[in-house]
């Protein structure tokens, strides 16, 4: 039986646009006319980012932008990464019931297929967290993973099945810069080599979570997740997959080593 890369890197990004602040009544709706700041400034940025290092990552992104910003939720599917699931309006999911998770997991699953031309097939709760009903309402619209928070920092499988590739709140963006005083992008760079270091030495999954507006906008930011990147491919001990890989190698029968 095949098995997984000892240690395996995977670079995320979660929201797209105002969705999660009409999510959260911050906005007027409808929007405003003019373009999110993450958008105009912070996608581009990433790409950017992405595309000097040679990284194909994951972006979680709410199905409403699938009616709002097709175009933007079709980039990131035309330039070569990997778009998953991310709520309608970044819904705190734990606490929806079921009804509601399967109204607007098939609604957001339509919404964003249609925009990308692509089958979906991760989901990533807002909030992080999911409920024990959500493996069994993703698997008929086609999810093959959850990259929500699981236990530990190692893929594995669901118990209907579905393949997990977890994160850990110390590898999102938000965890450091969204409070006061934010971190400087030196301390979280320190803190991720340090994890990554770990990773590569121990084994696991080394999973970063970084968002548009919190990193995306910030040149200093932005080039601190360059050096996590690099520091991952120059490690001849890390895999650096997207999510969806990682969960198709759990899915062929692949397990940890």
């Amino acid at each position: 039986m095949a098995s997984l890369p000892r240690a395996i890197a995977c670079f995320t990004f979660d929201n797209m646009g105002e969705a999660a602040e009409l999510g959260a009544g911050g906005l007027p709706t409808p929007p405003p006319r003019e373009t999110h700041p993450s958008l105009a400034q912070g996608y581009p940025r990433i790409f950017d980012l992405l595309e000097r290092h040679g990284v194909r990552a994951t972006f979680f992104v709410e199905g409403w932008n699938g009616l709002h910003h097709p175009d933007a939720v079709a980039e990131i599917v035309g330039r070569g990464h990997e778009l998953g699931m991310h709520g309608w309006l970044h819904e705190r999911w734990s606490s929806l019931a079921p009804g509601e998770q399967t109204e607007l997991a098939a609604r957001a699953t339509d919404a964003l297929e249609r925009a990308a031309g692509v089958k979906l097939r991760g989901f990533r709760a807002p909030g992080g967290a999911r409920t024990p009903e959500t493996e069994g309402i993703l698997l008929p619209l086609g999810y093959t993973y959850d990259a929500s928070l699981g236990s530990g920092i190692r893929p594995q499988r669901l118990s209907q099945g579905l393949a997990q590739v977890p994160f850990v709140w110390p590898c999102v963006d938000g965890f450091h810069y969204l409070r006061e005083p934010p971190a400087k992008p030196a301390e979280v760079r320190e803190s991720w080599l340090r994890v990554l270091a770990r990773t590569a030495s121990e084994g696991g999954l080394f999973v970063t979570v970084c968002h548009a507006f919190v990193t995306g906008l910030d040149v200093e930011r932005t080039e601190m997740l360059g050096e996590i990147m690099r520091a991952a491919l120059r490690d001849p001990r890390i895999t650096v997959l997207q999510a969806g890989e990682v969960a198709e190698l759990l899915r062929a029968g692949a397990v940890a080593p």
